[in-house]
């Protein structure tokens, strides 16, 4: 009976004890985590309000703010961990493990990933600028951690992955403020090459979009099989590119027409024969086949090596007896002649 007695006193207060432990645990878990949560909110908000007003890149603004947010986070569940008694030695493994999983399943993310950053550091580009990576060209109209996107002259919006990015040729049109058009034009040997190179001038100087600074130029490049080449650019601001570079194009060729400068294009001469073709030959008939003196036929069969072999191996063999037999028969020889000298 004195077992199954029970000390409801002494029960009663270890479990007083133990709800004021775990409750007072519980409760500062709460307090840390509402209070990291506000000074995390207000601290990422100081830094994105800082970061607008100095001259870095949204993108690598963006990206630092988040890997601030995440490290802030991740201090404020060591610190609740901490709280709750669980070790930090293990949370810790299991986060090393977590990762180490994560990265071997995300290759090509962390890949672009990295990329990114390199892009964001390095900044060969900014949103806006108009570029050309290998094939794809158009303006940049966002740059992520793991992927470019821009936007082509027909409106298609193309992502491409970071790693591609860094890993091609890049092309930033808009990295100077200036460009230069370059042009060539083809004229007819029987035109003045100096009326030509006026005509140009004259198209490129009476756009005003055009810069006088420096002056546009105009220089005789080539002498072709059936045409004259001719040299000429301009300067112009980048936006105003094609602007200037079609405006010329279709200005010159107009002009071209209107001081009858005569552009050549390829041809096709076709001229009709009235006369009657002769054809020289040998009159002289074939000779007859001389069976002496004709090249004999192949065998039917042609031995390949292996049966070249076999036969080799075969005939060696066959001498090799016989040479064998001949030295046993003049020893049985010789020793027959010893033998009756003997008895002798």
């Amino acid at each position: 009976m004195s077992l199954l007695l029970i000390d409801w006193n002494a029960l009663s207060a270890e479990a007083v004890n133990i709800i004021k432990t775990v409750g007072l645990n519980i409760l500062q878990c709460i307090g840390v985590f509402i209070l990291g949560f506000i000074v995390i909110k207000l601290l990422v908000k100081l830094l994105r309000k800082i970061f607008s007003k100095t001259k870095m890149p949204s993108v690598t603004a963006k990206f630092l703010v988040t890997v601030i947010k995440f490290s802030l986070y991740m201090l404020l569940l060591i610190a609740i961990c901490q709280i709750i008694g669980i070790p930090i030695t293990g949370f810790i493994a299991v986060i090393s493990a977590a990762g180490l999983a994560l990265s071997l399943a995300m290759q090509d993310s962390l890949s672009n990933l990295a990329n990114g950053v390199v892009i964001i550091s390095t900044r060969p580009f900014n949103e806006g600028d108009y570029i050309k990576i290998d094939d794809v060209e158009g303006t940049v109209k966002e740059i992520n951690m793991l992927h470019t996107i821009i936007t082509t002259t027909d409106n298609k919006t193309i992502s491409i992955p970071n790693s591609t990015v860094v890993g091609s040729e890049l092309i930033n049109y808009s990295h100077n403020k200036t460009r230069k058009v370059v042009f060539s034009f083809s004229i007819d040997y029987a035109s003045d090459v100096e009326k030509a190179k006026q005509v140009i001038l004259s198209v490129m100087t009476s756009c005003n979009k055009v810069l006088l600074t420096p002056a546009p130029f105009c220089a005789l490049e080539k002498l072709g099989d059936s045409s004259i080449s001719i040299y000429s650019n301009c300067w112009c601001y980048g936006e105003d590119y094609w602007d200037v570079y079609y405006y010329v194009m279709e200005n010159v060729f107009n002009e071209f027409k209107r001081e009858n400068i005569q552009m050549p294009y390829n041809q096709l001469e076709v001229r009709l024969r009235n006369d009657q073709v002769v054809l020289p030959f040998n009159e002289k008939p074939l000779a007859k086949r001389d069976e002496k003196v004709a090249v004999k036929p192949l065998e039917e069969h042609q031995p390949d090596a292996f049966e070249k072999f076999v036969k080799t191996y075969k005939q060696k063999r066959k001498e090799k007896k016989e040479k064998h037999k001949e030295e046993k028969a003049k020893k049985q020889k010789k020793d027959k002649t010893k033998k009756q000298n003997t008895e002798v």
